[in-house]
């Protein structure tokens, strides 16, 4: 869990050893829809 302020930003580092497609995003589902969900690729 990161906890941030309104428009500020986060770098999260982390060991990426799950290759596929995976969705990265907020468990609140307001949050979702104003952005705070995406998709990431692991190769």
């Amino acid at each position: 869990t990161a906890l941030m302020a309104p428009r500020e930003r986060v770098e999260i580092a982390f060991v990426a050893d799950n290759p596929g497609d995976w969705m990265f995003h907020c468990h609140i589902l307001s949050h979702q829809s104003g952005g705070m969900m995406t998709a990431i690729r692991i190769v």
